[in-house]
């Protein structure tokens, strides 16, 4: 059987037609589909109960005071039945096709295939921004702690047999949205992985869950296993690493550190922000913050479409919301 786990937060306007095609898909196979909810405000555990009403395979669970798209999964993994278990957003961006390619791989004897939008026949679609700068960066960093050669350790599509979950299980640390990275780290040398191409979709509704709380979480499990990893290296390459992470990475916060300890400020640019991404058709996670001052925030706007790139340079006023961009 395979159990495959929807990590849900906010989504009762995909989470229907979502599962419906899934459960399209898998219909000649044993299966189940485990929604995991984290308390959703728009009561996306409603719409979830309704559908495992009339959808058999369709299980539900509702975390009170929980949230986390990484520990979801292992709550789902952990009530799961099958032999084989998988992970997909819940926002449409994956393609559910994609899972009977999986399976073949598995059945075929792969110990965990993922769905890479960095090999031949992949691609991140329509990201811009931040997303596709976090998403690349991100990816670099992580292929060093990953104890495998794979191409897309940030990846949030993947299966892997229940026997090796079980395996490992003991030793993850479930936090923030990258559960693939912290798999991949304590993986066995003997494990058999494959890479399916996977190109990224627009979410159907909604808006993103990327954040700077997120970026915090990535970057904190970042830390944690590279600290794991450079331990058992010695010391000398430890301090030598830390010394890298503080001397990259200290000129951003210096320049940014205001909303780090001022939270109305914090509050007024974030306010600021949203507003005018809403009224410029904008997703948040498209603008890299670039400066602040008490009266503007100065960023860069990036369109990254999948065959071009584009990007202005904008300042924005916090107090009145006017914004002047400048293509670059």
């Amino acid at each position: 059987m395979l159990s495959l786990v929807l990590p849900t937060f906010n989504e009762a306007a995909n989470i229907r037609s979502l599962v419906e095609s899934i459960d399209g898909v898998l219909q000649s196979m044993p299966h189940e589909i485990i929604i995991v909810d984290d308390d959703s405000p728009d009561e996306t555990w409603k719409v979830a109960m309704s559908l495992a009403l009339h959808l058999p395979a369709v299980r539900v669970i509702r975390r009170e005071g929980k949230r986390g798209l990484s520990s979801a999964v292992i709550d789902g993994f952990n009530v799961a039945r099958g032999t084989v278990l998988a992970v997909m957003d819940a926002d449409g961006q994956h393609d559910p096709i994609l899972l009977l390619k999986m399976l073949k791989l598995i059945e075929a004897d792969a110990d965990l295939v993922i769905g890479s939008r960095y090999i031949e026949g992949g691609s991140i679609g329509d990201w811009v921004g931040d997303r596709r700068i976090l998403s690349r960066a991100g990816t670099l960093l992580a292929r060093n702690l990953s104890r495998a050669p794979v191409t897309d350790p940030l990846a949030g599509f993947f299966m892997l047999k229940a026997d090796l979950f079980r395996e490992i299980r003991h030793s993850l640390k479930p936090a923030g949205f990258k559960i693939l990275l912290e798999i991949l780290s304590h993986l066995p040398a003997s494990a058999r992985i494959s890479e399916v191409p996977l190109v990224f979709r627009m979410r159907l509704h909604g808006r993103s869950k990327l954040s700077f709380k997120v970026n915090m979480e990535f970057l904190g499990q970042v830390l944690r296993l590279s600290f794991r990893r450079l331990l058992s290296l010695g010391p000398l390459v430890f301090f030598a690493a830390c010394l890298a992470v503080v001397l990259i990475l200290a000129p951003k916060a210096w320049v940014l550190r205001r909303i780090y300890y001022d939270l109305k400020y914090r509050n007024n640019v974030e306010s600021a922000i949203l507003t005018a991404a809403k009224r410029e058709g904008w997703l948040v996670s498209d603008i890299e913050l670039k400066s602040l001052s008490d009266t503007e925030v100065s960023f860069i706007h990036r369109e990254h479409l999948r065959y071009s790139d584009g990007a202005e340079a904008c300042l924005l006023s916090i107090e009145k919301k006017s914004l002047i961009c400048a293509g670059l």
